[in-house]
C-alpha cells in the first residue's frame, strides 16, 4: 500500500530506543504513521542525502544542485577505544551527524580547512 506523505507532524523514538515512529499528514489529510526498526531509519538516514540531490538536480537540471546545511556548531572529541576522532557537525537549529576520522583524515582535513581561503577549488577524499 503507498500512502503520499503531505506533512510531517512529528516524530517519536520508543523508550527501549529500537524503533522510530515518524508521523504525518496524508495527501488526503488522514493522519498517518510509520514505524521503522532502528536499523531502517539508519539506512533511511543514509539514502535521504543522495536520493535529494539526484532530486535537486534533476528538478532544475542543475548538476551543481546539492542540498546544503548552513553549519551552527562542531565538534572534536577522541574515540577512547581507538586513534580515531570523532567529528560532529551540527546545524543552528539542532540537527546533528558525527564521522570518523582516522588520524590521516584529521590530518587532511585540517590542512585543507587552513588553505581554505586560498584555495578556490574543492578537496574530496574518497
Amino acid at each position: 500500500m503507498e500512502i503520499v506523505g503531505k506533512k510531517l507532524t512529528t516524530c517519536q523514538d520508543d523508550a527501549s530506543g529500537r524503533w522510530l515512529r515518524l508521523n504525518f499528514d496524508a495527501e488526503n489529510g488522514t493522519p498517518s504513521a510509520v514505524t521503522l526498526p532502528m536499523d531502517c531509519a539508519r539506512a533511511l538516514l543514509m539514502t535521504l542525502p543522495g536520493m535529494i540531490d539526484r532530486a535537486l538536480r534533476t528538478r532544475y537540471g542543475d548538476a551543481s544542485m546539492r542540498l546544503v546545511y548552513p553549519m551552527g556548531d562542531w565538534s572534536i572529541e577522541s574515540d577512547a577505544s581507538s586513534n580515531q576522532r570523532i567529528l560532529t557537525l551540527a546545524t543552528p537549529d539542532g540537527f546533528k551527524i558525527a564521522f570518523a576520522l582516522s588520524p590521516e583524515s584529521a590530518d587532511l582535513l585540517a590542512t585543507s580547512l587552513g588553505r581554505a581561503a586560498d584555495v578556490p577549488f574543492v578537496t574530496t577524499v574518497n
